[in-house]
């Protein structure tokens, strides 16, 4: 042990596990997401050898000298809530794995998504060691700005008919529509959107430097127009809840609340912005979904932009009459009833699908509605309709024990093919030329896949981190951002499923900022720091 304390091994493995890790988050913010292999038809292998041999060649290290560490100088930080939760999540993975139905398909995961046993194990093992070493913060912040907003610009082309890396060679128009920038299918770059985004808006919510607001607002501007042209609507749905979150960190005091206003100018200016550009360019424009020309080129939209607007130039009138304006009391009450807003709508929106769907309007109002937003039928949602009913009632099949523990991580069509019966009914729905392979809703995935512990324990992370980062939000305001991409993500996923070009960034932005948590006595992490 001599030889140790003479080289300071303790401080010297830490830093070299720092250094690896600090590595691996920046090839993950900047290279990973523009990585591709063979354009789209091998994008989720490639992206996937991407992730894994990364994670072997670099956190599998980091994490040997951080015990080495922890061995030598013993720990000094306790496991946090959050860390508990990450380990009751990886123990359900564990035990799903266990008792699943092809111990090989659940490690790996099912070909294309590689969701099994081994990916979750990197997702938790890069939330510890991101969480707790040393890392070059700005640099990783720096990195990520330049590497998704070259994603988000690469989708702006493309949707503009621009392809300057070639990835459309050889394809037919309708699958234009359904691929786009180098994250591919439209649902992934969406999650991948969303998600990363999340950093870019807190940043700019709440830095007090001009330089920085201005670089992080023209991040915001590419995501924002991004998600406008990503044609996939559970988008709209994820930035909802992100910006529910922002409103809620926004009733701390009049800054914060200024910053809400302008962000939500910033998202409706871009998607205005592509709405023009969509009309100037018609013959260059793909042609999206109704939803996404609604917020980009209705009247209703611009509507909405004067109607925010005005309550910004109203509430900057407000202050300049009342400087000593104070938001405790009344920033209370306006999180109550937001809250409760949300949660009336998240009842109501059922309640009318039901209502509709069944019948019931018709009966008593005379009045049905076919829109397919109100009808939830097989057909519902690209068949999420069959695809949610399906696995409920497969689900509901299952023997007690397997209700508990799943059929296996990423094993979804592991099972649901081999059991003759479901198999049947699936080629009977998609055909025998395609193969379901997921839920299409991470936590019907999860309850099928790792069964009602794993569900509860993924649920319970998600609540912990955001009740963990939100309450940080004064001490360390960039710490936000965890508690902003649980929102939007999971509020996406409801609709998605979990996959390689997006899961990764939950994890690692949840790592990042227990990580600005923990070293929140140094100086700031961005230039001007933060207000």
């Amino acid at each position: 042990m001599n030889w140790m304390k003479k080289w300071n091994f303790p401080k010297r493995s830490e830093t070299i596990a720092g250094a690896l890790t600090g590595i691996w988050c920046f090839l993950i913010l900047t290279v990973f997401p523009l990585y591709m292999k063979d354009h789209y038809v091998k994008l989720g292998d490639g992206k996937y050898g991407f992730f894994l041999w990364s994670g072997l060649l670099l956190l599998v290290p980091a994490a040997l000298f951080f015990c080495g560490t922890l061995l030598c100088a013993g720990s000094e930080r306790k496991l946090g809530a959050l860390d508990l939760a990450m380990l009751l999540y990886l123990g359900a993975a564990l035990l799903s794995w266990v008792f699943s139905v092809d111990r090989t398909r659940a490690f790996t995961g099912a070909n294309g998504w590689f969701m099994g046993l081994g990916t979750q194990l990197l997702f938790v093992l890069s939330y510890f060691l991101i969480s707790r070493l040393p890392l070059p913060r700005t640099l990783l912040f720096a990195g990520h700005f330049f590497g998704s907003s070259l994603v988000f610009l690469l989708g702006l082309l493309n949707r503009f008919g621009i392809d300057p890396l070639g990835v459309y060679d050889g394809l037919n128009d309708s699958l234009r529509l359904l691929f786009l920038s180098t994250v591919g299918q439209a649902s992934w770059y969406s999650g991948y959107l969303c998600t990363v985004l999340t950093v870019g808006v807190t940043v700019f919510f709440v830095s007090h430097s001009p330089v920085v607001r201005f670089f992080a607002g023209l991040h915001c501007v590419l995501g924002f127009s991004g998600a406008v042209t990503q044609n996939s609507d559970s988008a709209f749905f994820s930035l909802g809840f992100l910006f529910f979150g922002l409103f809620l960190a926004s009733c701390d005091d009049p800054d914060r609340m200024e910053c809400f206003f302008e962000t939500v100018l910033l998202m409706l200016g871009s998607f205005k912005l592509m709405g023009v550009l969509q009309l100037f360019f018609p013959q260059r424009a793909v042609k999206l979904g109704a939803v996404s020309e609604f917020f980009s080129q209705s009247t209703a939209t611009w509507l909405l932009f004067a109607a925010v607007a005005l309550l910004y130039a109203a509430f900057l009138y407000f202050r300049l009459r009342r400087p000593d304006l104070s938001m405790t009391s009344i920033g209370k009450r306006l999180r109550k009833i937001s809250a409760a807003a949300v949660l009336f709508l998240l009842a109501a929106y059922p309640l009318a699908v039901f209502f509709n769907t069944s019948g019931l309007l018709q009966d008593w109002f005379g009045f049905q509605s076919r829109n397919q937003y109100l009808l939830f039928d097989r057909q519902w949602g690209n068949s999420r309709g069959f695809i949610w009913f399906f696995t409920l009632q497969a689900f509901w099949a299952l023997p007690f024990g397997r209700k508990l523990v799943g059929v296996g991580c990423d094993c979804f069509s592991a099972y649901c093919y081999r059991d003759a019966q479901l198999g049947a009914r699936l080629h009977h729905f998609f055909g025998q030329n395609q193969t379901l392979t997921n839920a299409h809703n991470e936590f019907l995935n999860l309850l099928f896949c790792m069964g009602i512990v794993g569900l509860l324990a993924f649920c319970l992370l998600l609540a912990v981190a955001f009740c963990r980062f939100f309450r940080a939000r004064q001490k360390t305001p960039l710490a936000l951002m965890g508690a902003l991409a649980v929102l939007a993500y999971a509020a996406h996923n409801f609709f998605c499923y979990q996959q390689i070009c997006c899961a990764p960034y939950l994890f690692l932005i949840l790592g990042l900022a227990e990580n600005l948590m923990k070293y929140k006595s140094e100086k700031s992490t961005i230039p001007g720091g933060t207000k």
